[in-house]
């Protein structure tokens, strides 16, 4: 019997609002008061109360949080980091200044943020940072850097995806350093330590709780959530998710916009 449950937030738990659906928090009230013990398993940093505008309602659905792929943990004990290599940083910074039109971001701990870009007011407000969040982009930064993105057109929902080419370049340059990932649909290039990853968090938390691997549940829908959904059987793929993460599950449910995660948890819980 599934007894932990752990989910992808943008794409999955989502709605297109960047809001949770109420069918899946009612969803995710039913299967806690039964037991179900729930994770995020999120890209997004731990700063949720600001980038989303959740609440403690929000948060009081969830016993804790992976967030930056893996790079950080939300538990009952405190948040815990894990920093990229500095050399992979570095050597992704070189590749994306030869780019024309890439920028990258690098995100610490304690809310601090670096930009390869200037950051003006107009930009503070959409990255919902204080000009105080902001730290040069020197070696203090690299060497503290949990999770780097890389984009272009500041994060607009409509850029046009970064070459194949960067993504191929920055793999290659940083292999044996960091996780490479390439996430909505061509547009971000993400750098994740090598000691985290989705995957690699979740199976922390499970042996935390000391729980078999049949014991738990996993949702998500783009590539980063791939390698967690091909490794528990328990595996459940949004509709709208990518072609191999949906290959890769256990069970593809319908789009999160179409009660998706509602679905999914019947089917985990053994009521689908």
């Amino acid at each position: 019997m599934v007894k932990a449950a752990f989910f992808d937030l943008d794409g999955t738990l989502l709605d297109e609002d960047k809001r949770i659906p109420t069918s899946a928090r009612e969803a995710l009230r039913h299967w806690r008061a039964q037991g179900l013990r729930t994770y995020i398993v999120t890209a997004r940093s731990p700063r949720l109360h600001i980038t989303l505008g959740w609440s403690e309602e929000e948060f009081a659905l969830f016993d804790g949080a992976i967030h930056s792929n893996g790079a950080t943990l939300r538990l009952e004990d405190g948040l815990h980091h894990c920093c990229l290599h500095p050399e992979a940083v570095r050597r992704a910074l070189k590749q994306v200044r030869s780019c024309q039109g890439a920028e990258m971001s690098l995100h610490m701990p304690e809310d601090g943020h670096a930009f390869t870009f200037a950051m003006d007011e107009q930009r503070l407000a959409r990255w919902q940072l204080k000009p105080e969040n902001v730290l040069p982009l020197d070696e203090n930064a690299i060497s503290r850097t949990l999770k780097a993105l890389i984009f272009r057109s500041d994060l607009k929902e409509e850029r046009p995806p970064l070459p194949a080419w960067l993504g191929e370049r920055i793999a290659a340059d940083c292999e044996g350093l960091a996780h490479v990932l390439v996430t909505d649909q061509g547009r971000t290039i993400q750098l994740v330590p090598l000691e985290a990853g989705k995957l690699r968090a979740v199976e922390q938390i499970r042996k935390r709780l000391g729980l078999a691997r049949e014991e738990i549940a996993v949702f998500g829908d783009d590539l980063n959530d791939l390698e967690m959904i091909a490794h528990y059987p328990m595996s459940v793929a949004m509709g709208n998710g990518a072609a191999q993460v949906k290959a890769a599950a256990g069970y593809v449910t319908v789009a999160n916009t179409e009660g998706g995660i509602a679905q999914g948890l019947r089917w985990a819980m053994g009521e689908g």
